[in-house]
């Protein structure tokens, strides 16, 4: 009995959470067979399935010899292997446990169910402060209506779990600087999250970074003893290294020669040498500019969260708005401007528009959240109406545009660079090859409907996911000149305009096209004696 009246409690305090969650989980189960399979997501479940296979298997010289040299034929890369990968396996390794038949539809409902941490964790560094459930709902609403994470969830098993996580470390953060009363609590729920966090991105280091700079000068400001203060970090900062060795076991094999190789990989990233589409130009990772991650992220989030953090930052700077040093506000801030020091002084590669850098647009959507409430809060009581009608109606537009990329969220581009139709050729927009599943169930459509037999098609890339969604109708071969059919994202279209010859323009005519808000973002091309099929 009392356990229902608490449970009754929690749900009337939380209403505006609980009722979010109910309609995000409902979305999550009508909508996850929409979604196809992405670029990484069988190297991923691969090595999570390779992973648990380790961990049950002792490290002999037998078995290293296996590993090394016999792995299994769905091992494709070694990076994939657990003594030679240079992060965290351990999420896919667990959706893997939940899902042995290894249906990638399952995966997406999963991936989606466990998103839903993503904004719980929003919304309790709001509530941190506000205590109030229909302010802090602001920020997972805020967070759903930002296309390009919302995007991700079903189908990224690396990006959104790291961003999920590193939000959390700063709700943790938040909340014990403002309540540093169980120093054992805090060492030992700090030092887990932060190994987490550094398993699976090295630049959740960053999170340790924060919360050492903000503790320090905390320490310092109110004349406490700063030897403690000390002490306590060392001892998270080594909690987080022992877990970071248990979640990669790369690292723990010869810590600190595979410590410094991981940091200078993760910069460098010797292993991807392709093109990245920025502004209209092909260019290689070395020729990429130090503004790629400020101009992505200025037109890939929507308008609403731009809008709130500029107003927040002129209110600040004008002392109109006021935050101590645990107030959220002013973690999230640190945490930003240290990510951005790293950015511009490591010049890490990154490309798939703001893909590697999530967890920033989810940290600067949550600061836009806090900026929002409290510049409504500060206006006059006709402004409010003002506010309130035109950021919804923003959302609800946002809300519409959504719909119309649905299933293919994260190609979204926000008004200040027209959306899909002025980012066309100009960025990347089906970087992450969710498309391939419609197209190959266009083609397979086609096979079925004429009983073709031996029909050869050519895949620009994400081969995995046309063979998985072709049923085995039909072939998939290494060349174009080989197939009857070519399917390809417009990234990779444009790019075989400029470095292979562009004959088979007239001799493969597109017959099917994706397109989103008028824009394609994939096309099927035909040889003319099959083109007639696609009418």
């Amino acid at each position: 009995m009392k356990l229902l009246k608490r449970s009754g409690a929690f749900i009337k305090k939380h209403v505006c959470i609980v009722a979010f969650s109910v309609v995000y989980l409902a979305l999550s189960f009508l909508l996850y067979k929409d979604f196809g399979a992405t670029y990484d997501e069988k190297v991923e479940y691969d090595a999570g399935k390779y992973f648990s296979a380790y961990l049950s298997t002792p490290t002999t010289l037998e078995n290293t010899d296996k590993l090394i040299n016999n792995r299994s034929e769905n091992i494709k890369y070694y990076h994939q292997l657990p003594l030679f990968s240079t992060y965290s396996r351990v999420y896919p390794a667990l959706l893997n446990i939940l899902n042995p038949s290894f249906y990638f539809e399952w995966f997406h409902l999963q991936n989606l169910i466990l998103g839903l941490f993503l904004f719980i964790f929003s919304y309790a560094i709001l509530y941190l402060i506000y205590g109030d459930g229909s302010r802090a709902v602001v920020g997972p609403i805020l967070l759903f209506l930002t296309p390009v994470v919302t995007g991700h969830i079903p189908a990224n098993p690396k990006d959104i779990p790291f961003a999920t996580i590193f939000l959390f470390g700063i709700f943790l953060i938040s909340y014990f600087l403002k309540n540093p009363k169980s120093k054992s609590v805090e060492i030992l729920m700090l030092g887990v999250v932060f190994g987490i966090a550094q398993s699976t991105r090295v630049v959740g280091f960053s999170l340790f970074a924060t919360y050492f700079l903000l503790s320090l000068f905390q320490t310092v400001s109110k004349k406490e003893r700063v030897a403690e203060t000390l002490l306590n970090s060392t001892i998270i900062l080594m909690l987080s290294f022992f877990i970071w060795v248990l979640s990669v076991p790369f690292l723990g094999a010869n810590f600190l020669a595979n410590l410094i190789y991981i940091v200078t990989e993760t910069a460098g990233f010797q292993t991807w040498n392709h093109e990245i589409l920025y502004m209209g130009k092909f260019l290689s990772k070395e020729e990429r500019p130090w503004h790629y991650l400020p101009v992505l992220l200025s037109i890939q989030i929507p308008l609403t969260i731009l809008f709130s953090l500029a107003s927040g930052v002129f209110l600040v700077i004008r002392k109109k708005l006021r935050y101590n040093i645990s107030h959220p506000v002013f973690v999230i801030t640190t945490i930003v401007l240290i990510n951005f020091i790293i950015y511009f002084a490591l010049r890490p590669v990154i490309y798939n528009g703001i893909r590697h850098f999530l967890y920033l647009a989810v940290s600067l959507v949550v600061l836009a959240s806090f900026f929002l409430i409290d510049l409504y809060d500060s206006l006059k009581r006709e402004h409010k109406f003002i506010l309130w009608g035109a950021v919804s109606a923003y959302l609800l537009f946002t809300l519409i545009r959504m719909l119309r990329l649905h299933p293919y969220e994260y190609v979204y581009y926000n008004e200040f660079i027209g959306g899909l139709r002025g980012a066309n050729k100009k960025f990347e927009l089906d970087y992450w090859g969710a498309a391939y599943k419609e197209s190959a169930l266009r083609v397979l459509g086609v096979v079925k409907q004429n009983s073709i037999k031996d029909l050869k098609v050519y895949a620009c890339d994400n081969q995995f996911a046309v063979v998985y969604y072709s049923q085995f109708q039909y072939e998939l071969v290494g060349r174009s000149r080989d197939a009857d059919i070519i399917i390809c994202d417009t990234f990779k279209e444009q790019l075989r305009e400029k470095t292979e010859d562009a004959a088979y323009q007239t001799t493969f005519p597109v017959v099917f096209e994706i397109k989103r808000e008028g824009t394609p973002i994939h096309v099927v091309r035909a040889r003319q004696r099959f083109s007639v099929l696609f009418d």
